[in-house]
């Protein structure tokens, strides 16, 4: 039996390192920490810019998309959280147990109160891991649990048996999304749309009012578990889309904290006096997504001749700031994760070659469609896409941009419903197989491929328990999904970056780039 038992300060060492954990530990990009001079100071309203809505809203176990999670974990706990730097510790629980290899306990913490002051109970813990599993929840990570059964085994104690095991059942209870612990009572008095609407989480900030298009206002919880957490009293999110009004409102003091996407902005916002700027590890691959099944795609000589034809060093280049490299399917600074040489015959520009492949395949011209999020927020990303489609055009791909807005594209890509490719953008997900199973996963409606071998692998590189094998197994899916050509990714980059004003003490970015430790901060006048 495996037993671990801690205070809410120390951080859980498992036998093999957590997911955000090895992010952190093991690349350049760690978190840069705000400034912590004085004791943490109680009251004061933070503004922070926010560069898009929620999409699906706050329901925490359909809130997939970024702009949901960012505000989602502000509300909602899991049984495990994550520290300052990755690493899972405890969260709603104060103790936890592997028994045996598919049998784990956790021990309620007491004192933990829902925003409507309802108690939480060992009954709420088990209707929400149970609705997480439930496929008409339409969960996007009810498939990335293999829980059999979850019951009481005292007033405080919680025992969840897998159907098999399970190596990434503790990043994702540790997420306020994936791990979400809810009211049950609260949550089966409320329709699905009223659920996306409001919230009544344990988390440390609780929803005031949500002005759509304008801003989201959240106040400090004041009976929240973690005393004296949280130390400010309000949290603004006001919605400024464009990037350089954002920076703009931080240096008028207009808002205290931002994100950024555009990673081209980072050294003009290192030049700002009583700023902090951190640039995120580099944990978002930019996908585009192929239709393998019909269409001129379904050619595997067009799919490696659109590879060929496209310069990945000018795209990367015009990202700037040493924010962006090669990439696979899982970005390279995820610990599963590798990045490409440019030895990697799918890696160099090959022009001729592109052409060759396409008159071999009888296309020596082709039409593709690319569905793409038109929201200001990727604007970087789609002047790189045009970038792109100038240089397929000189072999004779003509590549068509389709912008949506981004609320659209997931019902599309969950439904597979796009002609010839889609893009996408990953942020830091809690375990390899998520990016995979996202595009790739058998049965899916969203599927493009039609390949058993992949699918094989997949399967045993998710059920693998020791995490050096688990490594050598994805990377290993990674070259065979560039070779297959299946996902083509351009580059891979940071998520955003972050810029906050030195009133802002406490504050440190987290893996997640949703803010998980905002329950730590203070301002200063």
């Amino acid at each position: 039996m495996t037993n671990h038992v801690h205070t809410r300060r120390t951080a859980l060492a498992l036998g093999g390192s957590t997911l955000a954990g090895l992010l952190l530990a093991g690349c350049g990009g760690t978190a840069t920490a705000g400034k912590v001079s004085g004791k943490p100071v109680s009251g004061g309203s933070l503004l922070v810019g926010l560069d898009g809505e929620p999409t699906v809203g706050f329901d925490p176990h359909v809130a997939q998309a970024y702009f949901d999670q960012q505000i989602v974990a502000q509300f909602y706990e899991g049984l495990l959280s994550l520290d300052s730097k990755g690493k899972v510790q405890p969260g709603l629980a104060k103790s936890y147990q592997q028994v045996n290899p598919t049998t784990y306990r956790f021990t309620l913490r007491d004192g933990v109160t829902f925003h409507d002051g309802t108690k939480l109970t060992t009954d709420d813990v088990i209707f929400s891991l149970k609705r997480l599993t439930d496929p008409a929840i339409k969960s996007p990570y009810t498939q990335q649990y293999k829980i059999k059964t979850v019951t009481a085994v005292d007033g405080s104690t919680v025992e969840v048996k897998l159907s098999a095991p399970q190596p990434s059942l503790y990043n994702f209870l540790a997420r306020p999304w994936s791990g979400a612990i809810m009211s049950r009572k609260w949550t089966t008095s409320r329709t699905g749309n009223q659920l996306k609407q409001s919230e009544n989480g344990t988390g440390p900030f609780a929803l005031k009012k949500w002005t759509k298009g304008v801003s989201i206002q959240l106040s400090g919880y004041r009976d929240y578990w973690e005393k004296p957490k949280p130390y400010l009293d309000s949290v603004t999110y006001r919605l400024i889309p464009d990037e350089t009004s954002r920076v703009a409102s931080l240096r008028s003091n207009s808002v205290q904290l931002l994100s950024f996407r555009d990673l081209r902005m980072v050294e003009d916002v290192k030049s700002t006096n009583g700023v902090t700027e951190a640039n995120g590890p580099l944990v978002s691959s930019i996908w585009l997504n192929m239709n393998t099944l019909s269409g001129p795609l379904a050619d595997k000589r067009v799919r490696q001749a659109f590879n060929l034809a496209i310069d990945r060093d000018t795209l990367i280049k015009t990202l700037g700031s040493g924010s962006a490299t090669f990439g696979y399917v899982i970005p390279p600074q995820d610990p599963y994760g590798t990045t490409p040489t440019a030895s990697d015959p799918m890696y160099q520009q090959n022009q001729d070659k592109a052409k060759d492949l396409l008159r071999a395949a009888g296309q020596s011209k082709v039409s593709i469609e690319l569905l793409a999020p038109s929201d200001p927020a990727y604007g970087p990303d789609i002047s790189a896409m045009e970038l792109m489609k100038a240089q397929l055009s000189k072999v004779g791909i003509t590549l068509n941009l389709k912008l949506v807005p981004f609320a659209s594209i997931v019902p599309h890509v969950l439904a597979g419903d796009y002609s010839d490719m889609v893009m996408m953008t990953s942020v830091l997900n809690a375990d390899p197989s998520q990016y995979l199973d996202l595009w790739f996963a058998k049965g899916s409606p969203g599927t493009k491929v039609r390949d058993q071998h992949l699918w094989d692998l997949m399967a045993a590189a998710k059920a693998e328990e020791n995490n050096a094998k688990r490594v050598t197994l994805y990377h290993r899916l990674a070259q065979y999904i560039a070779d297959e050509a299946y996902l083509l990714v351009p580059y891979a980059k940071a998520v955003r970056g972050e810029a906050w004003s030195d009133r802002l003490h406490g504050y440190q970015p987290d893996a997640t780039a949703t803010r998980l430790n905002l329950k730590n901060a203070w301002l200063v006048p």
